[in-house]
């Protein structure tokens, strides 16, 4: 039922499938004329197409991989676009961005997501459109970049929609000094704007952890905070609070998702490395700041994508859903009665 309430969009591969039948037929010409004897298949996904090539012949893989140029011509790519991956001595694997890429809907994502609850979380797609999880209980809280207008407010949309259809009783709040507005969802989840009121939410709901320990509280809290370091530079005592609860409140099932800015700042940098928080990136504009986030540059073109990167510390490129006003008010007004 609670599917339904949400924005139907169909996305056609067709231009992507005639795409890579061009390809390959060009590429196969360009291969032939180095002598390779290939075999060439493809898997077509929302978002790229995988090539896959073999051969038979006494070629080897640097031979494959001194035709880049080549290659890349075969495909309407530079050669700096695309990377031609080793699978064995006779077969090369190329990831190429599909020119026709659709917007993904929070209805797709979880059609596509083969458990959903309260716990995981599905935020996005890989690259093979399989569903990638936010896991609360692992996971334990979520820290977002991108410059202004990349997807962080969206984002936390996409996850306040899924604890809510997910009726897991989970108490949300949301600490927004940028007053970007929570207002649709008016009496289901709390919101703060106020300066002060925020430093003494903090505050409380650090006491209400230390209420839960001695009362074995364990009612899920998820506090959301935009631009985190807006809410630092509040109050001296306001970092000292985010930290302890980052540290230990997942063990009295609190937990944060945060979005920043900034990235290159002291003051809010430290957190990057923490070993309790996963990391979500959306577009930045340099090197170092990527660099400073991730721990690694990102050499690709974001678009409305993320790299996430989980509690395990691997990598991924995900495609989020682009989530809309008359969803968010379709769900809330259900859930309302």
């Amino acid at each position: 039922m609670m599917l339904e309430l949400l924005n139907t969009k169909i996305f056609d591969n067709e231009r992507n499938i005639l795409n890579a039948d061009l390809f390959v037929s060009n590429l196969r010409h360009t291969l032939k004329a180095f002598k390779f004897n290939t075999k060439i298949q493809y898997e077509v996904y929302r978002n790229v197409t995988i090539y896959h090539i073999s051969w038979n012949d006494d070629k080897s893989y640097d031979d494959i991989v001194s035709l880049k140029k080549e290659i890349g011509l075969a495909l309407g790519l530079s050669s700096n676009e695309f990377d031609i991956d080793k699978v064995n001595d006779n077969e090369v694997s190329i990831k190429v961005l599909n020119m026709k890429r659709g917007v993904l809907s929070l209805k797709e994502l979880l059609e596509s997501a083969d458990e959903r609850d309260g716990n995981r979380i599905p935020i996005g797609l890989d690259y093979k459109d399989n569903a990638i999880y936010f896991d609360i209980e692992k996971d334990k809280n979520l820290l977002v970049t991108g410059v202004s207008g990349t997807g962080k407010t969206n984002l936390f949309n996409e996850i306040i929609l899924n604890i809510l259809m997910s009726r897991d009783n989970t108490r949300i709040i949301v600490l927004d000094s940028t007053h970007i507005s929570y207002n649709s969802y008016d009496g289901l989840i709390e919101v703060v704007n106020d300066e002060e009121d925020i430093i003494l939410k903090i505050k409380s709901i650090r006491k209400e952890f230390e209420d839960r320990v001695k009362n074995n509280v364990r009612d899920r809290i998820v506090l959301f905070i935009d631009e985190i370091y807006e809410i630092i530079k509040m109050n001296d005592t306001v970092k000292d609070d985010i930290n302890y609860l980052l540290e230990i409140g997942n063990t009295m099932n609190i937990h944060m998702v945060m979005s920043t800015d900034s990235v290159l700042d002291d003051d809010i940098s430290y957190l990057f490395d923490k070993d309790d928080i996963s990391k979500l990136c959306f577009y930045l504009t340099s090197r170092s700041e990527y660099n400073r986030f991730l721990d690694r540059y990102v050499d690709e073109k974001m678009g409305n994508d993320g790299m996430y990167v989980s509690m395990n510390k691997d990598m991924m490129r995900i495609n989020i859903p682009l989530i809309e006003d008359d969803e968010i008010d379709r769900v809330v007004s259900y859930l309302k009665g």
